[in-house]
């Protein structure tokens, strides 16, 4: 059975990842293991100046460390701000065939129920990614890229029918649950 594993700091509480675990559950027909992250992201990937980790190192060396096979994936969540060079930030960030990371810092909410959605919502889109899926000009879908966090609480945590038609073609309909 293909899995996703959601690999998660030490300070992520576990009730959290038990309900983002709920929410993922609505979408994939996969199996979801969790483990704690056992090593610190590294120092190299830290900018001072900006006071923000560099995307680009911490998934080249996350990618080293977790392998996956066939369509397993594997998504590290970091209470941690990031960027990628030309953007300000981002809220996660894929790689094909291997899955991604998601950075809560900019996701938190006092209100936990929308804080649990956002990061649901950061997850999807970096898998969707990960399977091979682009950004989609449809508001409403995971997909969609999120300028702000307003348009991550605007769109819903699922693919619309056109991202999940492209999932079906490339044979990967069978990870998604029906919705």
């Amino acid at each position: 059975m293909t899995k996703i594993n959601l690999v998660y700091q030490q300070k992520i509480s576990k009730e959290v990842i038990k309900s983002v675990c709920e929410k993922l559950n609505l979408v994939y027909e996969v199996k979801i293991l969790t483990e704690e992250l056992k090593e610190k992201p590294p120092s190299q990937a830290f900018n001072k100046i900006r006071m923000q980790y560099n995307s680009n190192r911490l998934l080249k060396f996350f990618s080293i460390r977790f392998k996956v096979e066939g369509d397993d994936r594997v998504m590290i969540l970091i209470d941690e701000d990031a960027y990628v060079p030309g953007l300000n930030f981002v809220f996660g960030e894929a790689m094909s065939y291997w899955g991604g990371i998601v950075y809560l810092a900019r996701l938190k909410h006092p209100t936990y129920e929308l804080y649990i959605d956002r990061i649901a919502k950061e997850i999807v889109h970096e898998l969707g990614h990960s399977y091979g899926l682009s950004h989609c000009k449809n508001p409403r879908c995971v997909m969609k890229f999120s300028n702000s966090i307003y348009d991550t609480d605007y769109k819903t945590m699922f693919y619309c029918k056109s991202c999940r038609g492209i999932l079906e073609a490339k044979g990967l309909g069978y990870i998604l649950k029906s919705y």
